[in-house]
């Protein structure tokens, strides 16, 4: 969605030429054609690593960009080595979050995944781009002779609506009148944190009071199952619904009374802007950028990573007081209209293209 956003935002300036050139079909391919921006897959799915390469290169042949800028470490490494034929082009890089500490055959692979992406990054990039201080000082480090710059994600407020109201998503949601929400977005990862989460949601069952209390959980990913598992091994298999991927994002989360976001790392995401605008209240991990954009107390409740007891004990503190629900809300709403929108996220990018294109025609 920052991807789509983005461009979508890029798009208002005339000296820039968009396109995009993705490794699958799916929402992304549909958000920016929605959008107006020319869009290329190379399909991963159907193709070996040589001809993935070979589909990519003669895609870059053929429309000749000044600029390419990737994000994740698959399209980094293919971008570098597949844009060699031309070597005036200008490479940027996206990083969103830091790598996720993964252990055995996984872990492994990421890290070689990882040492690649760090060796050809200080090999080829102009520009890297970090989603938040923390990312941003970090990279500063490992790639010395890129230019580096913090541009935060942000988002179209014109386009972060519900399209049906609150008691109605609910009502299709067969949540009863009185049922207290706790709910989160995102992929079913292992940085996301969500076995603390669902403890937590149990713990706040227990308050008095609580029982009429459902967790939803809008996303899918490879902890699908064992989630489910854990679930129900803490007895909550009937208040906690895994809802899987959605196309109705914005209106699930207006059905809920509070955004409950347990990672363990995260960059700026999108889903905490989106709440804010949405006027969800928010409790969250205090952990990598989330700091950056919500004020502990003031336009959210912020807990340590890993602290199902402290999570369940802010969830609490908004479920008791709608007073309190209305100030958070209202803070976040203002703070991501003045500081996070969209307009400025792309200004900042373009400045960047402009600023590196000068100094290639300089040098």
């Amino acid at each position: 969605m920052q991807i789509a956003t983005l461009l979508g935002a890029l798009k208002q300036f005339p000296d820039l030429d968009l396109s995009a050139l993705l490794l699958n079909a799916g929402r992304l391919a549909d958000e920016l054609t929605q959008r107006g921006i020319p869009v290329a897959i190379c399909d991963e799915s159907r193709m070996g690593v040589v001809q993935l390469f070979r589909a990519v290169t003669a895609h870059l042949r053929r429309i000749q960009p000044h600029i390419l800028h990737s994000h994740r470490y698959k399209e980094n490494i293919l971008g570098a080595f597949a844009g060699r034929p031309s070597s005036s082009v200008l490479r940027v890089q996206t990083y969103h979050g830091l790598e996720e500490r993964l252990s055995g055959w996984a872990g492994f692979k990421m890290n070689l995944y990882n040492g690649i992406n760090r060796a050809v990054g200080k090999m080829t990039a102009d520009g890297i781009v970090g989603v938040s201080s923390e990312i941003t000082s970090v990279l500063a480090r490992l790639y010395p002779s890129a230019d580096v710059r913090c541009i935060r994600n942000g988002i179209d407020l014109a386009h972060v609506v519900p399209t049906v109201e609150r008691l109605e998503k609910r009502a299709q949601l067969g949540i009863p009148s009185g049922t207290f929400v706790v709910g989160t977005v995102g992929r079913l990862m292992p940085i996301k944190g969500l076995e603390y989460l669902i403890d937590a949601f149990g713990r706040f069952r227990r308050q008095p009071g609580r029982a009429e209390s459902k967790l939803l959980i809008v996303g899918d990913g490879p902890l699908r199952a064992e989630l489910g598992r854990y679930s129900d091994g803490h007895g909550l298999s009937r208040s906690v619904e895994f809802l899987g991927m959605r196309t109705d994002v914005y209106d699930m989360m207006g059905a809920f009374d509070v955004f409950a976001l347990s990672s363990l790392h995260e960059g700026v995401p999108m889903v905490l802007l989106e709440a804010m605008a949405l006027g969800v209240p928010i409790v969250a991990s205090r952990v990598g950028g989330i700091s950056e954009i919500l004020e502990d107390k003031k336009e959210a409740v912020l807990v340590p990573a890993k602290d199902a007891e402290a999570l369940a004990g802010a969830i609490g503190m908004i479920a008791g007081s709608p007073e309190r629900r209305a100030e958070l809300t209202r803070a976040a709403r203002e703070r991501v209209r003045t500081q996070f929108s969209i307009q400025s996220s792309a200004m900042q990018m373009r400045e960047m293209y402009r600023t590196l294109s000068a100094r290639r025609g300089s040098s």
